[in-house]
């Protein structure tokens, strides 16, 4: 067990020494805080990596549900974009996938950005059902392409009754 945590510190010390400037470029990009100077551009690629909370759990019973996601957004021009996420709850494997259309309206000089989506899914496992949903939300982008982000939206579920789920994260842009 040392023995692995030796090898992945001495791997990652190695990557990092050898992309050095690679890894400046990356961290100065995403960790540099300069209020203002976000860019909410066209054609822009983003991760997303977030947790959840759902009034109902992934059998549909009226039991609050939290757990970890992760999403990819493009975005073709600086207004719509799509999206792609999946999601479990109590840390179970994923059992769905959505995909979204998105449109935000970018506020530059507050490094904000207010967004609305809608979109369907399918949920394979447990309650197998086709899903769709609306929202709305908020990012603020505290470096150049880092970004928090907060939304909720609700689902329409095909066999279990309707929820409200809402996610909260980290978004990176490349």
């Amino acid at each position: 067990m040392k023995l692995n945590r030796f090898v992945i510190s001495l791997a990652s010390a190695l990557l990092l020494t050898v992309g050095s400037a690679r890894a400046q470029d990356f961290l100065a990009d995403h960790l540099d805080f300069a209020p203002g100077t976000a860019t909410f551009s066209s054609e822009e690629l983003s991760i997303d990596a977030f947790g959840y909370s759902a009034n109902r759990n992934r059998n549909g019973a009226d039991q609050t549900a939290w757990g970890p996601g992760a999403a990819a957004n493009y975005y073709f021009n600086q207004y719509f974009g799509v999206g792609g996420e999946t999601y479990s709850d109590a840390f179970n494997k994923p059992y769905l996938l959505n995909a979204l259309g998105e449109a935000r309206y970018p506020i530059e000089w507050l490094s904000l950005s207010p967004y609305a989506f809608a979109g369907f899914g399918r949920q394979w496992t447990y309650s197998a059902q086709w899903l769709g949903h609306f929202g709305g939300g908020v990012e603020w982008r505290f470096a150049p392409k880092t970004g928090v982000f907060v939304d909720a939206r609700h689902v329409f579920a095909g066999n279990t009754s309707d929820y409200t789920l809402v996610r909260f994260g980290i978004r990176l842009v490349f």
